[in-house]
């Protein structure tokens, strides 16, 4: 058998599709052979400018207000205080802070974040502590001086100071999805800064503005992302769409090239249901902001929406709704963590002011012709259970995908009890090898076996997907089942049952399969941070509330040969790691089936979950 690397790299290059290998020739090309010739190529971006441009800010500064104005104040204080740490030359991405030395002058290409992942530099190349600042103040006038002189300074020394066309370039401040967050950016910074008057605006920054985002759209509409694609096609359409709109009276086609990009990759990326084909709750939140923005801008604009992108969007908002558990905030499955997206209800208020309202349902991801996303809620009086029956992600983008198939994730009375793992980094390390592992996640894993092999950042090997059958009458059935694939270094078949009554889940596992009869399986329960963990002699486990011990939940497990708990990590945001108590149920070997499960039931006295109308369910 090759060598799992080898393997690797071999299944995710022949599921890629044809646009991606061209999109990745190009780019390689483009990165390490055009960089290397004698050409000017930011000097031939900046004579493309034209010399004179008029712009229309009006839909952009409609749509700011309309999404200020859903923002909770929680978020706008959020947004304020960390504008103002950035001003001061205190700048944090992925919670790991860069002090500047000159806070209105960062050294773009050597800015003191070595060792931190490429994500932190494309989020200063993208401008987002400008963000902040747009999005906490409603004008300039209301900003602390220094946030706004600070950030006036920024761009006047990005223009001054970076260019295009250095080796690495598209590996760095040119990479094209933080050219399109830095052009989404720019644009409505503009439209903030300016607000319909010159007034207080430092001479030349406005042409400077504008001048630097008709490059970045220039540059963008050459480098759209046919190699990565998913969510980042999205970025690109979104940002073309909006410098089309500003330059109403270009020659380029970004208006029309950028509809296009969000509808093509729109009916490619969402699902029937509704859901995004990533299957991360963060990035179908990120990805739903930008379809609305979109429509509040072509209404900003009084241009009509298309039915298409409309539907679109309504769908998605639906999912996002049916998707929210009861403590309002993302659930963690695949990569997915907090302080990223907008806040979900954020994002959902943004959506009704637009027109979306937060109560459309869509179909229900348990009626027998849709749940395509695969995601299920089991409710109960005391709580509502979340199970992953849907395929870990599509074959062709392995990059943002879990060994997630059959976890189930809980609350209790309103409270996060049962987590996922969320993410610590996008890097080749241990931590992103145990977020992604099965082991990090509320399913079971035979030996030390993957159902599906991982490895790098992304990659992924031979897929399964589960098959699901649901019953939502009561009691509520879920059974889910999978089998590894043929070319899988791994062997068996994993059959989950969940059945949810008043006041009680019961989930029973079956292996079968020649890793079953020589390997233990283990199901493991993650339990939040702030969630208490306690063995009784009799086998039968507490789970109680931290702060003061008052009984949450009861584990009664059977049909296995130890109950154990371990301490793990759990990443709710990146960079972000907290140790929390895991249960682990051991069964078997075993020749034949091996069955075995727990039952979970919230203490009595606890409190009642809100429970889901029928609409919801």
């Amino acid at each position: 058998m090759l060598p799992a690397m080898a393997r690797l790299y071999g299944h995710t290059l022949t599921r890629l599709e044809p646009d991606q290998v061209l999109g990745m020739a190009e780019r390689t090309a483009r990165n390490t052979v055009l960089a290397r010739l004698p050409v000017d190529f930011d000097e031939r971006y900046d004579d493309a400018v034209p010399e004179r441009l008029s712009v229309a800010t009006a839909p952009l500064e409609a749509d700011l207000d309309v999404l200020r104005g859903a923002l909770f104040d929680s978020t706008i204080r959020s947004f304020q205080w960390r504008s103002r740490r950035a001003a001061h030359g205190e700048v944090t991405f992925l919670n790991r802070t860069v002090q500047f030395d000159s806070p209105a002058h960062p050294d773009w290409y050597d800015h003191g974040a070595d060792g931190y992942p490429l994500l932190w530099s494309l989020k200063l190349y993208a401008f987002e502590p400008l963000r902040w600042a747009i999005l906490g103040f409603e004008d300039p006038q209301a900003a602390p001086e220094e946030v706004v002189a600070v950030f006036d300074q920024w761009i006047q020394d990005w223009t001054d100071s970076v260019d295009i066309g250095r080796p690495g370039y598209l590996r760095s401040a040119w990479t094209p999805w933080a050219v399109s967050l830095r052009t989404q950016t720019l644009a409505r910074y503009l439209a903030w800064r300016t607000g319909g008057s010159q007034e207080g605006v430092p001479e030349g920054l406005s042409e400077a503005l504008v001048g630097e985002i008709y490059r970045n759209s220039l540059f963008l509409a050459n480098h759209v992302e046919g190699d990565v694609g998913g969510n980042h096609l999205v970025e690109n359409g979104l940002a073309l769409l909006m410098a089309g709109l500003l330059f109403p009276d270009t020659d380029e086609p970004w208006f029309s090239t950028g509809r296009s990009i969000l509808g093509r990759t729109g009916a490619k990326q969402f699902l029937p249901d509704g859901g995004h084909y990533e299957r991360s709750p963060m990035y179908h939140t990120i990805v739903t902001t930008r379809y609305v923005t979109a429509c509040s801008l072509l209404a900003a604009s009084e241009r009509t929406a298309p039915t298409w992108l409309t539907a679109m969007t309504k769908q998605a908002v639906a999912y996002l709704r049916y998707l929210s558990p009861p403590d309002e905030r993302l659930p963690l499955y695949n990569d997915a963590v907090f302080g990223q997206s907008l806040p979900l209800t954020d994002c959902l208020r943004y959506a009704g002011a637009v027109g979306f309202r937060a109560d459309d349902r869509p179909v229900p991801s348990h009626s027998p012709m849709g749940g395509e996303t695969g995601y299920y809620w089991l409710d109960t009086d005391h709580g509502w259970l979340l199970v992953d029956g849907g395929p870990v992600g599509p074959s062709h983008l392995p990059g943002h995908s879990h060994n997630d198939m059959l976890s189930v994730l809980l609350w209790v009375g309103g409270q996060r009890v049962l987590t996922d793992t969320g993410v610590y980094e996008y890097a080749d390390n241990e931590r992103r090898q145990y977020a992604r592992s099965v082991a990090g996640h509320n399913s079971v894993q035979v030996g030390e076996a993957e159902p599906i092999e991982i490895g790098g950042k992304y990659l992924m090997g031979a897929r399964t997907e589960p098959t699901v059958d649901y019953e939502g009458s009561d009691p509520t059935l879920f059974r889910g089942s999978y089998e590894t694939a043929a070319s899988a270094p791994a062997s068996y078949r994993h059959d989950r049952t969940v059945l949810a009554s008043d006041d009680w889940w019961l989930i029973r596992d079956e292996l079968s399969g020649p890793d079953t009869e020589t390997e233990p399986s283990v199901s493991r329960l993650h339990f939040h941070p702030e969630v208490g963990v306690t063995v009784e002699d009799s086998g039968t486990v507490r789970a109680t509330d931290g702060d003061d011990t008052s009984a949450l939940l009861s584990v009664h497990p059977f049909g296995v040969s130890d109950v154990r708990t371990t301490t793990t990590e759990y990443f709710p945001e990146f960079g972000v790691a907290k140790e929390r108590q895991t249960l682990e149920l051991e069964a078997g070997p075993e020749s034949g089936t091996t069955a075995f499960g727990y039952l979970l039931a919230p203490s009595a006295g606890g409190h009642r979950a809100p429970r889901r109308s029928d609409e919801d369910r």
